[in-house]
């Protein structure tokens, strides 16, 4: 047990005594490294710094590549062997790295690597030459070592940090190089005032640095500034910009569509090329509509304005692009519907010779369990409610903001007197309205009776709330308080389906239309609104299904 204990502390003295000994060699120096920097932050390579000491009253020139001075102080006898890093070597390095061994004159060179736990890993014995000497280290294990140079019965240790795996444990010579770092011996002392200047080449022009003077109280690495803009190739960037009139990009002008090129210029002055797709609409000219809307909402809002009177009325919409269009507003404020069966009323719309319920029917004769599910029998359900009781389902809360969900059989006879369910032919008569007349999201006013060709008119029939968020533009969960430019009111019902729960609430919502679906009597037609989609969808769910229904009058 003695003996390992001794083992132990007679490595931690050596350890400590190479350690002490490196801080005691490296003292004696002051070194002072110079790094050239460019306008954008980067690096320059430096030709050569010009060394002043005002102090001492001399003047030295250090050449690239180390660009580097040691200056030995004053009363202090310096080195014999000088071995550090070299300038351009890395450490912490990834396997293999070189270092640079400076002497006075030539002669014998011994070097050594070995570990904190002071075991060797690789040796060299040979002559060096005076002047700076390079070698190479290779080492196969990562971890942190010790290189100790000894020459002339001096030993200077610099510790290095292995990341990597070499290809061997060894040191190699790698021959003489030009000594271009200048060593001060004699004439430097602490907080001496120096300046340094560096000089370098960019692109065949010579340039000078901003002059450092300071007072030099230790080593330190100092930086050189160049006042030069080394440019990466130009950038380039595509844009589409749609306007309705000119656009100004950059410092032109533009009148008509087309593709632009432009160059633009950052603070270092390093160009980056935009090409711009520009589309100019209308030639600035303001699309005209008209709009007539029938609603017992009393008041009534419409484009951010606030009507309560009946009237013709100018409003003026500006779309994402910048295009205004205008439109004449012709409203009716009218009492609403009365259904004598339970009590209810509702709001109606005119859209064009239609007139809509702009709210979900709420007729309730009585409600199924969800489980109770069919294609033949009428089947009456609330989302959220799981039960028979009427009063209970009236009480929820979805039954006043959504209405009722009807399977197709139910939706049937579920309108009130002089009003009924409308057919997939007149839900498509509505569609065409709406994209002839103006709600299409773009404005764009179609001309035709298809109702495919350009359907975007999802969030004229969306509510302003409710909705789960989109971040895909003209949505009904995109910017929902610019829904229901048309009065619809269409809210996100959800659907009961026929595996016996609710889902889609606040996502989508659907309205049963009186046609069975070509070829398969067990499902029907409908028209649905969903919160990331631009257009009113025909879809077909299957006939047990309960989703919502809107009455149209006689």
């Amino acid at each position: 047990m003695h003996q390992v204990i001794y083992w132990i502390m007679k490595k931690l003295a050596l350890i400590l005594s190479i350690l002490l000994l490196s801080m005691i060699v490296f003292a004696q120096d002051v070194v002072v490294s110079f790094t050239g920097v460019n306008a954008n932050g980067g690096y320059q390579r430096l030709d050569s710094v010009a060394i002043h000491n005002y102090s001492q009253g001399w003047d030295r020139t250090a050449i690239y590549p180390d660009t580097i001075m040691v200056a030995i102080l004053n009363g202090i006898s310096g080195p014999v062997a000088d071995a550090e890093m070299h300038s351009c070597a890395p450490n912490p390095f990834d396997g293999e790295t070189d270092f640079v061994v400076n002497l006075p004159k030539a002669g014998a060179v011994s070097i050594k690597v070995f570990d904190v736990s002071g075991r060797m890993f690789a040796e060299y014995n040979g002559n060096a030459m005076e002047g700076a000497n390079m070698f190479g280290v290779s080492l196969l294990q990562p971890d942190v070592y010790f290189l100790s140079v000894t020459a002339n019965g001096t030993t200077s240790t610099i510790k290095l940090m292995n990341i990597g795996s070499g290809n061997a444990d060894r040191i190699w010579s790698k021959g003489t190089m030009a000594s271009e770092k200048i060593v001060v011996s004699g004439d430097f002392n602490l907080n001496d005032d120096m300046r340094y200047t560096g000089y370098a080449t960019y692109n065949g022009v010579s340039y000078t640095s901003t002059p450092v003077t300071k007072v030099q109280a230790g080593s330190e690495d100092i930086s050189l500034e160049f006042d030069i803009v080394d440019c990466p190739a130009p950038s380039h960037t595509e844009i589409n910009v749609e306007r309705c009139a000119a656009y100004v990009f950059g410092s032109e002008t533009y009148t008509e569509s087309g593709d632009y090129e432009h160059t633009f210029q950052d603070v270092h002055g390093c160009d980056s090329i935009v090409l711009l797709h520009l589309t100019i609409t209308n030639n600035g000219v303001p699309v005209y509509s008209e709009v007539e809307i029938n609603t017992c909402a009393d008041p009534f809002v419409y484009n951010g304005e606030t009507f309560t009177e009946s009237g013709s009325y100018q409003q003026i919409l500006t779309a994402a692009n910048g295009c205004d269009s205008i439109v004449l507003l012709w409203l009716h404020l009218g009492s609403g519907v009365y259904d004598e069966r339970d009590g209810n009323s509702y709001c109606s719309i005119m859209l064009g010779e239609q007139e809509w319920f702009s709210e979900n029917l709420r007729y309730l004769p009585n409600v199924n369990y969800l489980a109770d599910a069919s294609v033949v029998d009428a089947r009456y359900y609330v989302y959220d409610y799981d039960g028979t009781d009427v009063n209970e389902a009236r009480n929820n809360p979805n039954y006043s903001e959504f209405g009722v969900l009807y399977n197709w059989e139910a939706a049937q006879s579920a309108c009130p007197a002089g009003w009924h369910l409308p057919s997939d032919a007149e839900w498509s008569q509505l569609e065409v309205y709406l994209e002839n007349n103006g709600y299409n999201f773009d404005d764009y006013i179609d001309t035709d009776n298809d109702r495919e060709t350009h359907n975007v008119i999802a969030k004229s029939l969306a509510s302003t709330c409710g909705w789960v968020d989109s971040e895909i533009e003209n949505t009904p969960g995109w910017l929902q308080p610019k829904n229901n430019t048309s009065s619809f009111n269409g809210k996100p019902a959800g659907m009961k389906i026929a595996t016996s729960h609710f889902q889609e609430k606040g996502n989508r919502t659907w309205w049963w239309t009186s046609d069975t679906e070509y070829g398969d009597s067990n499902s029907a037609w409908d028209r649905r609104l969903r919160y990331d989609l631009e257009e009113l969808s025909k879809t077909h769910n299957h006939k047990s299904v309960g989703v919502s229904v809107r009455c149209l009058r006689n």
